[in-house]
């Protein structure tokens, strides 16, 4: 009797409490990509079992502003429902990354800006582990680096309120010792010191919450060295008197594993570090600052990086981290703008009262979203004048992106004609249909208004008045 009584509480344990990961509301998982070749493979698994709108990290070079490059990835991040967070870089001189100067962010800043995003929210990280000297000009320097983040706040935000700018990710496990590196409590001391306006002005917090020292801490520590690094930076900002409430995205983490270009048995197994990342991740799901986890780094099976990667030389994905992949996700619901303007409309040379007629509109998709995709239809509702019957927009379930042109088909009813007579739909302008000639004629004849037309009719208005 006692055992069966132990197998019906194990049974009740499994039902009622499965194993589900990522169970909040939110999608907070992503990867981070090395080049933008790589979303094709990667959308796969950031949006994996049931996941929707999960996150990608890249980094954006000085010398890389090409503009259908990033607008293809834009399109393919609006296609596969993949949020970007973009970092911003200069270029390498002899391992050392320039700093950057104030013409170097608006040509940032006007790029970025000049592309179509996939979502409303458009997130900006400020450069990289800026503590270190080879990632700031060769020199730490927080006080350069708040003023050059200040302009490029106020740069961004100058082109568009919708920018999200992050602050750079700092390496939480450097040690003090200028000028080659500056501990991160430092750092971020001497930054609110000299300037506590950037806190103010900054949207959120890039984190680098790795498991160290020497990456290979457990999912189980806690601190600054650790997965949960970032609740130490607040808690440190909160100590210096910054009392704004920060959202978090851990845009690098991650353990590296023993298997690469050869094998480092300083390191876990694969087998290990997916696990680690699965516990992991769920102590990240359930702390609602943290919106967005993307692991560092999914394709560079080369030295430096072969430990971390996701990927072997031979492209393919260590089997260890399908676990990763088959975790539950969620679906992110982002704001996207939904704008569209009429290109031409087709209707009828004339027309008269108690008649259907047929015609034709041509809209531009310039938002961010694709028009009819899952299934939802297209629609505008009919705004016309009382005595016209009208039909509304539809798409028919066909896919519509941004910049594409469609062709709707439409029919209406004229009734008696009034003042002001208008076809219309929501969010367009009104086209008119006027009276033709109607001192001359007692017959009721309309045409759509035309500028040649209209100069006809009041000038036989002014003749026959």
């Amino acid at each position: 009797m006692y055992k069966y009584f132990i197998v019906i509480i194990l049974t009740l344990g499994i039902l009622l409490f499965p194993k589900v990961i990522l169970a909040s509301d939110r999608n907070i998982f992503g990867l981070h990509l090395t080049q933008t070749s790589d979303i094709d493979d990667a959308a796969k698994i950031v949006n994996s079992n049931g996941g929707d709108w999960g996150w990608a990290t890249i980094v954006i070079r000085t010398d890389q502003l090409d503009y259908q490059t990033w607008q293809d990835f834009f399109n393919k991040c609006r296609k596969y429902h993949i949020i970007p967070i973009i970092r911003l870089a200069t270029i390498n001189q002899n391992g050392v990354w320039k700093k950057p100067e104030y013409a170097d962010i608006d040509n940032l800043a006007n790029f970025l800006n000049s592309l179509n995003w996939p979502t409303l929210d458009q997130h900006i990280i400020l450069f990289n582990e800026v503590n270190h000297a080879q990632e700031w000009g060769g020199t730490v320097d927080p006080k350069s680096y708040t003023d050059i983040s200040i302009y490029a706040i106020q740069k961004f935000k100058s082109l568009n309120s919708h920018f999200i700018l992050l602050s750079a990710g700092l390496d939480l496990a450097a040690p003090q010792k200028l000028p080659d590196f500056e501990s991160a409590e430092n750092f971020i001391n001497v930054v609110t010191q000299y300037n506590r306006e950037y806190w103010q002005q900054i949207d959120g917090i890039a984190s680098h919450s790795y498991p160290n020292h020497g990456f290979v801490g457990t999912p189980n520590d806690s601190g600054e060295h650790s997965i949960l690094g970032y609740q130490w930076e607040l808690a440190t900002l909160k100590n210096f008197g910054i009392t704004k409430n920060f959202p978090v995205y851990i845009t690098e983490t991650g353990w590296p594993h023993r298997e690469g270009e050869s094998n480092n048995n300083i390191f876990y197994t694969t087998t290990t570090t997916a696990s680690f990342l699965i516990d992991a991740l769920s102590k990240w799901q359930k702390d609602d600052r943290v919106v967005a986890v993307t692991p560092f780094i999914f394709n560079y099976p080369y030295a430096p990086f072969d430990h971390f990667s996701w990927i072997d030389k031979s492209e393919i994905i260590y089997p260890a981290y399908q676990k990763v992949i088959d975790l539950p996700k969620n679906a992110n619901q982002p704001e996207q703008l939904f704008k569209y303007i009429s290109v031409k409309i087709q209707l009828p040379l004339f027309m008269f009262p108690n008649n259907e007629y047929s015609g034709q509109l041509i809209l531009k998709n310039e938002g961010q979203s694709i028009w009819g995709e899952k299934k939802s239809q297209f629609c505008l509702i009919p705004q016309a004048s009382s005595n016209i019957t009208l039909d509304s927009l539809c798409s028919d379930d066909q896919q519509i992106v941004p910049g594409q042109t469609e062709t709707f088909s439409f029919k209406f009813k004229l009734g008696s004609q009034q003042e002001n007579s208008f076809l219309s739909w929501q969010g367009l302008p009104h086209f008119e249909i006027n009276s033709v000639l109607p001192m001359i004629t007692n017959a009721q004849i309309y045409r759509p208004e035309n500028g040649i037309i209209d100069r006809i009719k009041r000038f036989y208005y002014e003749v026959f008045k």
